[in-house]
């Protein structure tokens, strides 16, 4: 149950750059504002109650043509499916630490993996507007939907029963819809508002459907069939040292947000969010509120200028245990597999 990141023009090119270094040049001066808004205020005052835990060391995943990963999730029998959008291909990974297999789809250059319905993996191919049905290793099936305005960034998800997509553009309205299974259109929902409010990656959970929001400390939520919302899902807790820039951006200083979040997903009782900064990995953990419970750190950070997670995928085992995989562009492309038990805050 994942998502898609799709660029079409020079101006999303740019959009693109600063999801991944996550400010504009103009925006990181030596000499910042420090204000930050009263709710940010707030969840700084959370986090600084948490106690971080140390997490294990991770088993971790290379390949030549793991270039540009992008979209992972996990599948049955302990398997870990990545799609690379810059070679094209599909991998898939053991909890043994090998690599079972990788593949290509017939012309489908860019693959973003979508979800899971039944047996088959579900992949979207922007290119085509198409969702691909995928069974060992084949295309067996493809699903047509409406083509999404031109220079629109775009995000998809299957769900058992729908299609969703998401288009953000440079203007003020964006859209949202959701399709049954032949693809064709249920609702329409109309976003609006600035692009970096709604620039972010869909997930299913809980019997709705969750918007992401790559800029903001928050997500905004619809019945399954966009009949009802959006709710907002706020990150109580999250701390970034990006917020001031946050701020500064909507009191109209400087000429973009920075990125504070690139992915998040929901497993057993908790919601996993990934705090973006250079230098190390951090997850923060939220019950389904949006309280955090726990802050995750990567064991021995040093600081790395270019670190960049990109996509996070999580899933609860059957022993309690927490598994966490992240696809990691920088400092090279890799998959990390980090395992973790909570603890007992009292």
């Amino acid at each position: 149950m994942t998502h898609l990141f799709h660029i079409r023009s020079s101006f999303l090119i740019l959009v693109f750059c600063v999801l991944i270094a996550g400010c504009f040049p103009s925006s990181c001066r030596r000499i910042e504002p420090q204000a930050i808004s009263p709710a940010d205020s707030l969840s700084r005052a959370i986090a600084a109650d948490i106690l971080p835990d140390t997490l294990g060391l991770p088993l971790i995943f290379h390949e030549s043509h793991l270039q540009n990963p992008r979209t992972i999730l996990f599948g049955q029998n302990d398997r870990i499916y990545a799609s690379d959008t810059k070679s094209g291909y599909i991998f898939i990974f053991n909890l043994d630490g090998k690599t079972e297999a990788s593949f290509t789809l017939p012309n489908t250059n860019y693959p973003y993996l979508a979800g899971w319905r039944s047996d088959s993996l579900i992949v979207f191919d922007p290119e085509a507007q198409q969702f691909h049905f995928v069974v060992d290793m084949q295309n067996v099936a493809s699903i047509d939907v409406p083509e999404a305005p031109e220079n629109s960034l775009q995000y998809a998800l299957a769900s058992e029963s729908r299609f969703y997509l998401k288009a953000v553009s440079r203007d003020t309205t964006h859209f949202l819809w959701a399709f049954d299974q032949t693809g064709i259109p249920i609702r329409e929902s109309v976003l609006h508002g600035s692009s970096w409010k709604h620039a972010g990656l869909l997930r299913h959970f809980n019997n709705r459907l969750v918007s992401l929001s790559g800029f903001y400390p928050w997500a905004l939520t619809w019945s399954e069939d966009l009949s009802e919302g959006p709710d907002t899902l706020r990150w109580w807790g999250f701390d970034s040292p990006m917020l001031r820039r946050t701020y500064a951006f909507e009191q109209g200083q400087g000429r973009g947000a920075p990125l504070i979040t690139s992915s998040a997903a929901a497993a057993g009782q908790f919601w996993f969010v990934l705090n973006q900064r250079a230098g190390w990995l951090r997850i923060d953990v939220y019950d389904f509120s949006g309280m955090l419970q726990h802050i995750l750190v990567e064991p021995d950070p040093s600081y790395l200028k270019n670190f960049y997670p990109i996509d996070l995928a999580a899933r609860l085992n059957s022993d309690g245990a927490y598994q966490l995989s992240i696809a990691l562009w920088a400092p090279e492309p890799s998959i990390l597999v980090y395992k973790w038990i909570p603890f007992n805050k009292t």
